[in-house]
């Protein structure tokens, strides 16, 4: 198990580092598809690992 205060923090470090990635990539001219945002969303809160996540995303792209 985790303590809250670890576990609030990683969410709070995650939901960070969202929003400088949304914000790098409207500074290239494009935004996140909704389904990605949702997943992204899903691993900002805790819900899923950062590798599930990556899969996630991938398979959106057809990415290996």
């Amino acid at each position: 198990m985790v303590p809250v205060e670890v576990f609030e923090e990683l969410t709070a470090e995650r939901s960070r580092s969202l929003a400088q990635a949304a914000a790098s990539v409207r500074a290239e001219g494009m935004s996140a598809s909704p389904a990605a945002e949702g997943v992204m969303g899903q691993w900002a809160r805790g819900e899923i690992s950062t590798t599930r996540m990556r899969e996630l995303i991938r398979g959106m792209h057809g990415a290996a």
